[in-house]
């Protein structure tokens, strides 16, 4: 590349993160959240991809001990194909969100198909008598503008999080452990995912834990209404 011409590349590079990042920030900030208020001694354990044939009620007897509810950001598909561990996480407690219905590439769809995925969950959750999700993550957390459209359209809001275990890519539980009482803080969103055993195996070192620094256990809902960022 011709040097004379990489300043202007440069600037044209950052005119186009402003005017693309600006808006999108400034409406993520408004239709979601990514971490709750930093000065208060709460956190979300949050678990995508359900709900699964195998794993969940293991999951569900880690966290009963404690008395933790998590948030579980449920793929309408297998909400519907196992309507009956659905209604399990309903009864013990647990809080239930929207993770579309297929678990496509949001970002890539158009505001009403990304609509229609969003209703799809909804519809397939309030059918099995439950209440209509508040929240929606999208697969994967990547978001756009059209997605924080169709969220507005819908009134409803992008639910992200600011710690992620990786519990996807095969670490131990020590591994996964670890890691999420060295990134805990106040306010703090974990992502984790229904169906992988050394998740489970995590939780109990995990909730003990972050029981004795005083941390209370909350759901995505609780940390929006005390103040989303």
């Amino acid at each position: 590349m011709n040097r004379s011409r990489r300043p202007a590349l440069l600037a044209g590079i950052a005119l186009f993160l402003c005017l693309e990042w600006g808006p999108l920030n400034a409406e993520r900030a408004r239709w979601g959240i990514a971490s709750g208020d930093p000065f208060v001694r709460e956190i979300a354990l949050t678990f995508d991809d359900g709900p699964r044939e195998h794993g969940m009620q293991e999951l569900m007897a880690a966290m009963a001990p404690f008395g933790v509810h998590g948030t579980f950001f449920l793929v309408g598909k297998f909400a519907d194909r196992y309507a009956g561990i659905t209604l399990a996480l309903q009864e013990a407690g647990h809080d239930l969100e929207n993770h579309s219905f297929t678990h496509p590439r949001l970002y890539t769809l158009w505001v009403e198909k990304i609509m229609r995925e969003t209703e799809r969950c909804n519809e397939v959750l309030e059918g099995l008598g439950l209440r209509k999700p508040r929240f929606m993550r999208p697969p994967g957390g990547s978001y756009n503008l059209k997605i924080l459209n169709a969220m507005r359209r819908m009134d409803m809001r992008l639910g992200l999080w600011n710690i992620n275990s990786a519990d996807y890519t095969g670490k131990s539980a020590g591994e996964i452990a670890a890691f999420v009482l060295r990134k805990a803080s106040p306010g703090a969103i974990v992502l984790m995912h229904s169906g992988v055993p050394a998740t489970v195996e995590a939780l109990p070192e995990i909730l003990r834990e972050l029981g004795k620094r005083g941390y209370r256990f909350v759901s995505i809902q609780d940390l929006w209404n005390c103040g989303a960022i």
